[in-house]
């Protein structure tokens, strides 16, 4: 017999029950009391309000976490037709000190939100307006006098050739040595027959000429 004393008496199932087997109830007594096989029964117009009350709170499990810690601390009121003003999860305020609100905290308490959420998609944009950035000034940078290797490719720096033809800044000996003319993006082509080594750090491409000899 349906009975408003708690959600799970309302659809006659344990408080262990599962998500389906809490459906499995809703449905079978929504059948039994729906308003159209009710029709004209005053018990039964009764009755559905409360089921799908019980239903709408059970089958949630936030709402159901709350109601079962507002059993727990004997503050668990009645069942209400949907649209009462049950506590849930939504609609917790913690100005609030009434009926079910430290139920809502203690169950908050254990179901944390998580672990923030890392910006990736700002993180990559920036990377690559990062990587635009030192490609242009390398490009067009003035080469002046190079200076001790700190591995970020230039125009004038001094390279070597890897096995796998990638180029590696390397400090300037003189005469013979391969030089950075360009360093432009991978997309584009070398100019004056210079050839294109693509970059160790991944940045770009080198165009490399030898150092002409010195004269003087």
């Amino acid at each position: 017999m349906v009975t408003s004393r708690n959600h799970y008496a309302v659809l006659g199932v344990g408080q262990e029950a599962s998500i389906e087997t809490v459906r499995e109830a809703y449905r079978r007594l929504a059948r039994e009391y729906h308003p159209d096989r009710t029709m004209g029964s005053a018990a039964g117009s009764d009755k559905m309000p409360a089921i799908n009350e019980a239903y709408r709170v059970l089958s949630d499990p936030a709402r159901r976490a709350v109601y079962d810690a507002s059993l727990r601390s004997g503050t668990a009121s009645p069942s209400a037709p949907s649209g009462s003003t049950t506590t849930s999860a939504a609609d917790f305020d913690p100005r609030r000190d009434g009926p079910g609100d430290e139920a809502m905290r203690e169950w908050r308490y254990q179901h944390p939100e998580g672990p923030a959420r890392v910006p990736w998609r700002m993180l990559t944009i920036c990377s690559a307006i990062a990587i635009v950035v030192i490609v242009v000034l390398a490009q067009f940078g003035d080469p002046g006098e190079p200076g001790a290797p700190d591995g970020v490719l230039r125009n004038g720096d001094c390279v070597e050739i890897l096995p796998n033809t990638d180029a590696r800044e390397v400090a300037c000996q003189g005469e013979g040595d391969l030089v950075v003319r360009q360093f432009i993006a991978f997309d584009r082509q070398c100019s004056n027959g210079w050839t294109p080594h693509r970059d160790r750090q991944g940045m770009g491409v080198a165009c490399i000429e030898p150092r002409p000899p010195e004269t003087g």
